[in-house]
């Protein structure tokens, strides 16, 4: 009520305000603003497509977040698009994303919250793509130890709190004119690690506590064939990458890291198309318990289900039964190796569930909805915005 009397006394103090001249300026502008940038030309339906490509200053968005392993959660970024430069379509088949800086903050309902910004830059033609983030993170989750062979396991898991900041930096370099792409990146987490174990065990017991840095080095190769990088609907993306975490780097940890993934896809008529996504990571050595590999699939909590080798494959089903509106379908299995550290077992787990997508801006090819996903132990609900995969 405050602020409603607040406007009021406003408009009272503004001369002219009230004025029918004065309404009817303010919403033919706002009328003709929405007309050529909100709505398509072709079907007259909502459309971001001119409002995205043509995007540049600054640009408010909300953050709304559903992972269950964290529980549901809200924040804000402020983006800056960078001015474009246009390529030569005689010299340049591809057309990258744009130069975006970012500022942005959450938090969720169990506590978790992250502040910090990111840049995301393309250089030389889209020849040369940099990303780069810093970030505070607080982080409240659960680790599992299931399968344990003396009987140990904890089907509830073990709260842990990371609290801690984050730095990373990456660079990729496109080779000549082509869909190849090689690169490399660094990794600098400085934290502070705790266990609640008073679940478990006697609750006068201490909490374990513990700083620690992680850090590593990456090589990546990457192929990537899709007809857009927001909701693809038919090519392949691939790629493979190599990381060595050591005192080399600054880590009080020293592992090796691979990891393997590709998504494939077929269309379907003008609006349907199949994806398939199969992702296969390994560890060896001084692993964390942070850093194992887990099934990555809707209606699965992060870190659920880890392993020192997990495989992962997915397949979604987009049926668009109108230009604008899609049914999603999807399934996929995980399977994980044995920790044997935690002397576990490897489980093998499936989820899957259905959504539908709006095709929100239909000349950069983005789609936008919700999933509702079933996994093992519980029901999730999912926002996405582009793919609901990262490659």
């Amino acid at each position: 009520m405050k602020l409603v009397h607040a406007l009021l006394v406003v408009g009272l103090m503004v001369p002219g305000l009230w004025s029918p001249g004065a309404w009817s300026g303010a919403l033919t502008s706002v009328s003709d603003w929405i007309d050529g940038n909100l709505i398509d030309d072709l079907d007259g339906k909502l459309d971001a497509s001119d409002y995205l490509a043509s995007a540049q200053g600054f640009l408010p968005v909300p953050i709304i977040i559903t992972e269950p392993a964290v529980g549901y959660g809200v924040g804000a970024a402020v983006a800056y698009f960078h001015p474009p430069k246009k390529l030569d379509p005689a010299q340049h088949s591809h057309r990258g994303p744009p130069s975006i800086s970012v500022g942005f903050g959450a938090i969720t309902e169990n506590g978790t919250d992250a502040y910090g910004g990111a840049h995301i830059g393309v250089w030389k033609d889209d020849h040369i793509r940099y990303a780069g983030a810093l970030a505070k993170l607080n982080i409240n989750m659960r680790f599992y130890v299931d399968g344990r062979s003396d009987g140990l396991g904890s089907d509830g898991g073990i709260k842990f709190n990371i609290d801690g900041v984050a730095l990373f930096q990456q660079l990729q370099f496109r080779l000549r004119e082509s869909n190849w792409w090689v690169g490399a990146n660094y990794l600098f987490f400085t934290a502070e690690n705790s266990f609640a174990l008073g679940e478990i065990l006697p609750p006068e017991l201490p909490d374990p506590n513990s700083e620690f840095n992680l850090a590593g080095l990456g090589i990546l190769a990457q192929y990537d064939g899709r007809n857009t990088v927001f909701t693809p609907t038919q090519g392949l993306s691939a790629k493979l990458e190599y990381k060595n975490f050591g005192d080399t780097w600054g880590s009080d940890f020293d592992y090796d890291k691979y990891k393997g993934s590709m998504a494939h896809y077929t269309p379907f008529g003008e609006y349907s198309s199949l994806g398939l996504r199969l992702v296969g990571e390994k560890v060896s050595g001084d692993t964390p318990f942070f850093g194992y590999p887990f099934v990555s699939l809707r209606g699965i909590p992060a870190m659920r289900y880890q392993g020192e080798g997990v495989v992962t494959a997915e397949a979604e089903y987009l049926w668009g039964f109108t230009p604008r509106w899609s049914l999603a379908l999807f399934g996929g299995v995980g399977k994980t190796s044995a920790i044997n550290a935690l002397r576990g077992e490897g489980q093998t787990v499936g989820a899957g569930g259905v959504g539908f997508r709006y095709r929100l801006a239909r000349k950069i090819g983005l789609q936008a909805g919700a999933d509702i996903a079933r996994g093992p132990e519980e029901t999730s609900i999912y926002l996405t915005v582009g793919s609901a995969w990262a490659i």
